[in-house]
């Protein structure tokens, strides 16, 4: 797969000198397989099983199914030319900047729509993932041109950028240049529009949402309301006109015991003690059969209508959680459809049981002097590059942030993960052989999604488990306590670790992938440990048996015949 790209000191050559040479051949062996992009091309042939189910887009437009067949997504979907993306060209960067955005725009409000629909394909028409991930490699490379179109313009005087944030998203923003030779106003149709999208259509989700939860709460009324007309006011306490012996006294025996089956001699569906003592079949059986029905039928009519939890909630370890791999990545952007992988981080870790025989006593030197393998084993650093165009645009907050310099992550040696199938599939391998950590593992899953080969299709079959830090961090831990900055209390990986003694009060995350995943591992494990001896999260009431986390359970459809 990749090469292990430790600090240059001697300590880490030292310790993986050998692994990195052979890591390093087999990169430039695979290299030219590597570039075999005919894929992205052969991915077309499944517009077919897309345009039957998935009729419009993320922003509710029809799909024009026979212009996506048309991108050239091989050798490029810009309008731009190689020569267009210099400065001085004879071209004009405003039009060709215009027509790329007005593509990016359009390929990726289908892209967003395709992650749901391929999960809700519960027959399977949609046979693979590799359109999606074949869209999002031609828009990473149209968002390469488009960032190199705007350099330009602002080499040649055209306009200024910066960089501004519009509630849920960072955009760059263009400015006309005083005494240049557009205005504003002129530049009005070239902005991007990647804010204004983003959060439309996080409005209308918060909308459906809340329309969704007033529809339960008005079916939970109603439902209480037939309860109450049914058996009386909840609120009322006990029927003051039951037997005294009914199970509607709050101190019953009956109530009290558990387990034991609970009388009401006001329904006469339930048997009495002395049915039962008697008789077992008390009750004819086709009306008790009936009564048991109408039974679930309620409770799941009151379970619909209930608030829903934290959907987080689903990515919690259960109380059997053992062997896991901690995984983390570092990108030269947050969308994984624009955005390319450039570091990968993991390693193992066991919850409950001894770290494996054969990983005692074996080290590994991190960027942090202090920190220590402790129970973690097998751990790899793998690096990635970006295409030229990236490198050349570069990113100045990368570097601020990780220490890694996009510039010069080109060649044979930084091979791009996307173009990279021997690395994909070997992630595939270790994703799929145990639950893999991840602290807000939505993120490291949407890159998955499309960067790797196979991980969707193997995420719908229920192969991939994920469990999330950020709930257990939330959910879990009384440290987390809201303040201005974080309504939700400060859950980022560089707080929870260092309430879970993972991280030094005066250090903070390093944003490298391999030692993000070292601290959140450890803090994962410190945590549980506590939560166990105090008989608290996957111990508590709401606990979970089994290893927990988030994977798509598959329930047979049944085809009832007439």
């Amino acid at each position: 797969m990749g090469i292990d790209s430790m600090d240059s000191s001697s300590e880490n050559q030292n310790n993986n000198t050998n692994d990195n040479t052979n890591d390093i051949e087999q990169r430039i062996e695979r290299s030219a397989a590597a570039l075999d992009r005919s894929w992205v091309t052969r991915a077309k042939d499944t517009i077919g099983q897309w345009a039957y189910i998935m009729l419009r887009d993320a922003d509710d437009h029809d799909i024009d199914w026979d212009w996506v067949r048309g991108l050239d997504l091989e050798h490029g979907i810009g309008v731009a030319e190689p020569a267009d993306l210099e400065p001085g060209a004879a071209s004009n960067a405003h039009d060709l900047l215009k027509e790329d955005l007005a593509i990016r725009d359009r390929l990726e409000a289908i892209i967003a729509k395709m992650s749901m629909t391929f999960m809700r394909d519960f027959d399977r028409r949609i046979k693979t993932y590799e359109l999606p991930r074949a869209l999002a490699y031609a828009d990473r490379r149209l968002t390469d041109q488009i960032d190199l179109l705007r350099d330009r313009g602002v080499a040649e005087g055209l306009w200024t950028i910066t960089d501004e944030e519009r509630e849920r998203v960072t955009v760059p923003v263009l400015h006309a240049v005083e005494n240049g030779p557009f205005t504003d106003d002129d530049l009005a149709d070239i902005q991007d529009h990647t804010a204004e999208i983003v959060n439309t259509r996080a409005e209308k989700r918060k909308a459906d949402r809340e329309k969704r939860e007033a529809a339960r709460h008005e079916k939970q009324m109603a439902l209480f309301e037939a309860d109450e007309k049914h058996y009386g006011s909840i609120e009322a306490g006990p029927d003051e006109s039951a037997p005294a012996d009914s199970s509607s006294d709050a101190n019953s025996a009956d109530d009290l015991v558990e387990g034991q089956q609970i009388i009401n001699d006001d329904n006469p569906a339930v048997p009495g003690t002395e049915q039962v003592n008697a008789d077992e079949t008390a009750v004819p059986e086709a009306r008790f059969e009936r009564s048991r029905h109408s039974a679930a039928q309620h409770v799941a009519a009151h379970t619909a209508a209930a608030p829903k939890d934290y959907w987080r909630e689903a990515y919690l370890p259960g109380r059997d959680v053992d062997k896991v791999m901690g995984i983390d990545l570092e990108t030269n952007g947050t969308e994984p459809y624009r955005a390319y992988i450039i570091d990968v981080g993991f390693e193992y870790m066991n919850m409950k049981s001894p770290r494996p025989a054969e990983a005692a006593g074996s080290t590994y030197a991190y960027d942090k002097d202090y920190y220590e393998s402790g129970d973690a084993y097998d751990q790899h650093r793998f690096s990635f590059g970006v295409t030229p165009e990236a490198a050349k645009h570069g990113n100045a907050f990368i570097i601020q942030l990780t220490g890694i310099d996009i510039s010069q992550r080109t060649g044979s040696e930084f091979p791009l993960l996307d173009e990279d199938p021997a690395a994909q599939a070997d992630l595939l391998k270790r994703l799929t052989a145990q639950p893999f950590v991840a602290h807000m593992a939505t993120f490291e899953h949407s890159f998955f999604m499309l960067n790797v080969a196979g991980y969707a299709e193997a995420y719908r079959n229920g192969h991939v488990t994920i469990i999330d830090t950020l709930p257990m961090s939330r959910l879990w831990d009384e440290g987390s306590v809201p303040c201005e900055g974080h309504p939700d209390g400060d859950n980022t990986l560089d707080a929870y670790a260092k309430r879970q003694g993972a991280l030094r009060e005066d250090d903070a995350e390093r944003h490298l992938g391999l030692e993000d995943t070292h601290i959140m591992l450890l803090a994962m494990k410190h945590h549980l440990t506590a939560l166990k001896a105090e008989a608290r999260g996957p111990w508590g009431p709401g606990g979970k048996a089994g290893i927990g986390g988030k994977r798509i359970i598959n329930y047979r459809r049944h085809n009832w015949r007439r």
